[in-house]
């Protein structure tokens, strides 16, 4: 069948050219203590001429797709057609999830003059426009026939890139969350793909993020996220552009909790389970950059309110775990992800400094810890400059 996945991707990488450069920056100013603390770590915790391994590890057993599994499912994605192979029930790495997929066209901006310059929700100024109210009457039309295969080829609901007030008062929220629960079998996989997309610029904003954290309740919205980073299958609604359906929650996840300037959505993730779902996640999909990079920020954005926090995950095996994802994430890229920005670039292993040396807890990690969460916060500001981030 034909499925039709809405046009973005994650909007925490920077969409203006100027904060794309500050990509390219924050990597550099992390260099030098990276490197030395990364040395450092490795050189005491393997053994001598193992320090490093191969970036390549095979997934866990039963769970990686096989390309002769195929049946060419066609996705309209970031403004382009790709054929992917269905995940299917084979031992092979993340290659192989990537394997069938076949790009044709090239990858465009979504702005009115198609400059590559991808619009923020909640910047100041944005109206709504007649294409945000067309789409949220399509999304309602569309939803109300509760049929997966016409719902499955159609992407009216994709408002992620609307104001989240405008989506707050049109229940798109909470239509996006019963798409998730409506649709959990595996042939599926993709409309759940769609459905977590769509959800994600907007919890990157302070309103959005308020919204979704509590669909359902106070705080059920983001216990329900952790509840599916532990239930997902490996490389579950891989796409083209080298995402899943783990990394995007983890990605929404890690907005949700960037917005937490009360402290109290953090402390819920952790009672739904946060510290086993990342581990889970580090473990599941060894190989595949977007899900360890993410695993890494969302631990950055609840340690950094909740010290204490960092204790649990490393009893937990998560600074192993993380070790060993800096040495995937450490091996070179540079297919290019989107806007000129490469794998290598977006899905950094600079992400995971902060919760490594958190994780470490010694005198010489603590003040570097200190220094890394600085001016990763200074890059939060600068990226967003009119957001409210409380620490």
């Amino acid at each position: 069948h034909g499925v039709k996945l809405c046009n973005r991707v994650f909007v925490s990488k920077l969409k203006q050219t100027p904060q794309l450069d500050l990509t390219r920056v924050m990597a550099r100013s992390f260099s030098v203590i990276f490197v030395s603390c990364f040395i450092r770590d490795l050189a005491a915790s393997q053994p001598a001429g193992n320090a490093v391994s191969s970036s390549s590890s095979s997934c866990a057993e039963g769970a990686c797709p096989e390309p002769g599994d195929a049946i060419g499912n066609v996705l309209l994605q970031t403004e382009m057609q790709v054929r992917i192979a269905q995940v299917g029930k084979k031992k092979h790495g993340v290659a192989h999830a990537l394997h069938g997929a076949h790009v044709n066209g090239m990858v465009h901006g979504i702005d009115e003059k198609d400059t590559g310059v991808w619009p923020q929700p909640d910047e100041p100024g944005r109206e709504v426009t007649a294409a945000d109210v067309s789409k949220m009457e399509a999304c309602k039309l569309v939803f109300s026939m509760k049929n997966p295969e016409v719902y499955n080829t159609s992407e009216p609901c994709c408002l992620a890139l609307s104001p989240p007030e405008f989506n707050i008062e049109h229940g798109i929220h909470d239509i996006l969350f019963q798409i998730l629960k409506l649709y959990p079998d595996d042939k599926f996989q993709w409309v759940r793909q769609w459905a977590w997309r769509g959800l994600s610029d907007n919890c990157f904003t302070e309103a959005g993020s308020e919204s979704i954290a509590n669909i359902g309740g106070p705080n059920k919205g983001i216990e329900y996220m952790v509840e599916q980073l532990l239930a997902n299958p490996p490389y579950a609604g891989m796409c083209a552009d080298h995402v899943d359906i783990q990394y995007e929650i983890l990605a929404d996840l890690s907005g949700l909790l960037i917005f937490d300037n009360n402290n109290t959505r953090g402390p819920a993730a952790m009672k739904a389970g946060l510290v086993p779902a990342i581990v889970r996640s580090l473990k599941i999909e060894p190989d595949f950059r977007p899900t360890l990079s993410f695993a890494c920020k969302v631990m950055t954005h609840i340690i950094m309110r909740n010290h204490e926090y960092a204790r649990e995950f490393r009893d937990a095996g998560a600074l192993e775990l993380v070790n060993r994802s800096m040495e995937v994430l450490l091996e070179p890229d540079e297919t290019e992800f989107h806007f000129g920005v490469t794998v290598s670039e977006y899905f950094s292993p600079t992400f995971c400094l902060y919760p490594q040396l958190m994780m470490m807890d010694d005198p010489y990690s603590k003040p570097l810890a200190d220094a890394a969460l600085q001016s990763y916060l200074e890059f939060l500001r600068k990226w967003k400059p009119w957001a409210n981030i409380k620490v």
